[in-house]
């Protein structure tokens, strides 16, 4: 009996030392927390370009989540904030940034939050993850909708290296939530848009055309930063193109002396990020209904990327009377699977795409999925109404 008990004692206090070192652990791990980046636009100004902080702590003030968006604003910042009225209790309004304030008095002004392009539900309670990108827009939101009205610029297609004096082209999209709709978290869809500067020095350029594309030209050797700007839109991240004249020895390119200058880190690292690929299915209408004598024979589309592409896969999947099918791209027909299910079948590595149906579509609903990824390790992300399209044969 009295063995039993040292026995039992004996385990009790290796399990709670087993239970402090977990414990420790876990500390250690939590302290270890995401590192992501943060942007602020301001009303007429960039406040903070886009500036990369470690989540290790809860924010000190509002004391809200260690892997909140307070919590990495308030790092980005330096505590220059009002720390989302935390003296009000709150911790999710926040009024000034980096000494600009908009405090809802004027024509419903605020400040608009974005997590990785996407309408934010709150600094407090939205958390990050790694490699997140916040953006914090000075912003108008009118009564009654209460919904974002500065959309962010998002440029996509930039080329690493350029050559001085040939032009290159670039997508330019808002990120837009539904029209006269209170915004709801997680919305945002990029959409192409016309009339948006895309420069910097050392180039020039053509306002983007009905499609969001837009036309640059380098005018001098070096690395170029250059951004996307639209009067009341919130602008793009800043990206650089590396331009060289001829073998002039930028860009890793030879001089003539033979000496080969490499191109810069920030050239060399491809971006890496929401919308570093975009897809966009063409020539099918989302949502519409088709006869079957209309119904789409050609699934075609582009992709937009900054690094070369790597490839591009489709998913074609069918429902009608309760039944699945997806498309099989090896034996090139339709194939009952369970609801949901459905395999991708690539079609090609270039920007434009295009798939020969080799029969006429049957009635049901269909769902057409792109789904593409370039050299950095991107991939496409659905959204409904550019990669994902939904419609159907009657």
């Amino acid at each position: 009996m009295l063995e039993s008990r040292l026995l039992a004692k004996k385990l009790s206090f290796a399990l709670a030392c087993a239970s402090v070192v977990f414990a420790a652990l876990g500390a250690s791990v939590a302290f270890a927390g995401p590192t992501v980046t943060v942007r602020i636009e301001g009303e007429s100004a960039t406040l903070l370009p886009a500036a990369s902080v470690t989540l290790n702590a809860p924010e000190p003030v509002s004391n809200c989540p260690a892997n909140s968006v307070a919590t990495a604003i308030d790092l980005a910042v330096g505590g220059n904030w009002d720390h989302g009225e935390a003296n009000k209790g709150a911790g999710n309004f926040t009024e000034t940034i980096l000494g600009e304030t908009h405090d809802f008095t004027h024509n419903s002004d605020t400040w608009a939050e974005w997590v990785d392009y996407k309408w934010g539900g709150g600094i407090c309670t939205d958390t990050l993850n790694q490699g997140d990108e916040v953006l914090m827009v000075a912003d108008h939101e009118p009564e009654p909708f209460f919904s974002p009205t500065a959309w962010p610029l998002v440029v996509a297609g930039a080329p690493a290296v350029a050559q001085v004096g040939v032009p290159f082209t670039v997508n330019v999209n808002e990120i837009r939530t539904p029209a006269e709709t209170f915004a709801e978290p997680g919305q945002g869809t990029p959409t192409p848009v016309a009339g948006v500067t895309v420069g910097g020095a050392g180039a020039t350029s053509s306002p983007s055309d009905a499609g969001g594309v837009a036309t640059i030209t380098p005018t001098s050797a070096g690395n170029l930063t250059l951004r996307a700007t639209k009067a009341g839109d919130a602008p793009s991240a800043t990206f650089v193109v590396c331009a060289h004249a001829g073998n002039d020895g930028n860009c890793g390119t030879t001089s003539p002396s033979g000496v080969s200058t490499p191109p810069t880190s920030s050239v060399a690292a491809f971006y890496k990020g929401p919308f570093a690929v975009v897809a966009r299915a063409r020539g099918i209408q989302d949502g519409h209904v088709y006869a079957r004598r209309h119904a789409p024979k050609v699934l075609a589309g582009t992709v937009a990327t900054h690094a070369r592409i790597a490839s591009v896969s489709l998913r074609l999947r069918r429902s009608y009377r309760g039944r699945c099918f997806a498309y099989d791209g090896v034996a090139e027909r339709f194939k009952r699977v369970r609801c949901g299910q459905g395999r991708f079948f690539g079609v090609g590595s270039t920007p434009n795409f295009s798939y020969l149906l080799p029969a006429a579509l049957a009635r049901g609903r269909y769902v057409l999925d792109i789904e593409a990824s370039d050299v950095a390790g991107n991939r496409t992300t659905l959204a409904r109404g550019s990669s994902r399209i939904v419609f159907f044969v009657r």
